[in-house]
């Protein structure tokens, strides 16, 4: 084996074990050649000839220029979302993507797209039938004007990145017209129906998530991911638990997606109790935002709720024995498996329906708390803040915090007590005979102007 000149290159040829390819190498100078000839007779004398590492390539990355929408919000996904989005985010966005976006405008290339066609499409979706997901009743809706305004959103800020990436120039969604949406009030119970629902009801489980939602103004999720570990009882008077994580159901291939990322916040996942396969998992995750993970002062009702719910748990832990699986959570069954989010809403609007209150859905509770909270701290939004968890106190004053007709009442009854009683002076009544003598006196001082003079001087 010997280096042979080919061009302004060496080269050498050789075999490897159990290889009938023969391999070239070229290098700049022929000492480098004999060099590596050298190498290659020791580890043939060794036996440890390996072929060599092909390098990586170099060739220059082309960007494609004549992507559809549909190829273009897969990359987004990838070298966005993935890096941006949590496991909730992503599986609604991709939902989004599939079923609204895709089947309607996905085959547009990305540079051809117009304001003028987002917004035919915006107008065709009122017509089009809604994605129906499992578990859903009614089966006759439209697209919404609120998944459109969702949709709408998602496409803003894709097309934003492809503006980033220069794939196009202008973002076409930027001046788009969406059908209005003007959202909805959420319904929160008044302060009598919140005392009488806590009085009536007598589901622990329920009543303890309701006091918990209320008490604290604690999520759904983190109602049901409390854990015993985060619940300090040792004072009555100044119960205390501590948020750091939250119960929810994602689909496997985002949390998957999530996990090669690292970036999935899931600290425990629960076991498939189903017989079949299933495409999401039950899991504990750590709260969306660090302003989430909080410590919260509870009333002492609410710890004595807490208390109660403890030896219910100690009594069938005792009965179950093995049978009980104890995760640790304060809303668990008698087994000791979590609740999930739709067997509280079954059991909330049971309740509501038997006891005659005002319909609500669970998360109104975190709205009445919130309000209630503002009203009686005199307007300390930090304070209410601190319990909500929200990571700007605006969001508390103009999400959350409900105008209810009691305050409305009581606020017009205080106007009354401490302004208008106080700035309102009654005229003094003129009695008959007054009003006789100043018609009596009127044409004497309009002969004597000069006894008009003499009485204003007197009152000054």
């Amino acid at each position: 084996m010997k280096p042979r000149l080919k061009g302004n290159l060496w080269e050498i040829n050789y075999r490897w074990p159990g290889c009938s390819k023969i391999i070239s190498e070229r290098f700049d100078t022929y000492e480098e050649a004999n060099a590596r000839i050298a190498e290659i007779k020791y580890a043939k004398a060794i036996g440890a000839l390996r072929p060599p590492v092909k390098p990586p390539s170099k060739e220059k990355f082309i960007a494609k220029k004549f992507i559809t929408l549909s190829e273009f919000l897969d990359e987004y996904v990838q070298l966005y979302g993935l890096n941006h989005w949590g496991a909730s985010y992503l599986s609604n966005n991709r939902h989004r993507i599939e079923h609204y976006i895709k089947p309607y405008i996905g085959s547009v290339l990305l540079r051809d797209l117009t304001t003028h066609d987002l917004d035919i499409f915006y107008n065709q979706l009122l017509e089009e039938p809604a994605v129906i997901l499992k578990g859903h009743k009614r089966t006759d809706r439209t697209v919404s004007p609120s998944v459109i305004e969702k949709v709408h959103g998602l496409l803003r800020s894709a097309l934003n990145q492809a503006v980033a990436w220069e794939y196009i120039a202008r973002n076409p969604a930027q001046y788009a017209n969406i059908p209005e949406y003007t959202p909805g009030e959420r319904a929160i119970w008044s302060e009598e129906d919140a005392a009488s629902a806590i009085q009536l009801c007598d589901d622990p489980i329920l009543r303890s998530a309701m006091l918990l939602a209320i008490g604290g103004s604690l999520r759904i999720g983190e109602v049901l991911g409390l854990t015993w570990d985060c619940v300090d009882l040792s004072d009555p008077a100044q119960p205390q638990i501590k948020i750091d994580k939250e119960l929810e159901r994602l689909k496997k291939e985002d949390l998957e997606d999530l996990k090669r990322r690292d970036r999935s916040k899931v600290k425990f996942e629960f076991p498939n109790w189903k017989k079949t396969p299933s495409t999401t998992v039950l899991v504990l995750k750590a709260p969306k935002t660090e302003s989430s993970k909080r410590r919260i002062y509870l009333a002492p009702t609410v710890g004595k709720a807490l208390a109660d719910v403890k030896a219910a748990q100690e009594q069938a832990k005792a009965l179950c024995g093995d049978g009980y699986t104890d995760y640790g959570l304060v809303i668990a069954h008698d087994t000791g498996r979590p609740y999930e989010e739709r067997q509280i809403a079954e059991k909330l609007k049971a309740f509501i329906q038997e006891a005659g209150l005002p319909p609500v859905v669970f998360h109104s509770l975190r709205h009445f708390s919130t309000t209630i909270k503002l009203q009686i701290s005199n307007g300390d939004i930090k304070a209410v803040q601190g319990d909500t968890g929200h990571a700007q106190a605006r969001m508390v004053t103009d999400r959350y915090a409900h105008i209810t007709d009691e305050s409305r009442q009581h606020l017009a009854q205080q106007m009354e007590k401490d302004f208008f009683h106080r700035s309102t002076v009654p005229a003094s009544p003129v009695s008959p005979s007054q009003d006789a003598d100043m018609q009596a006196l009127l044409p004497l001082l309009q002969k004597n102007p000069d006894i008009v003079k003499l009485l204003i001087a007197t009152m000054k």
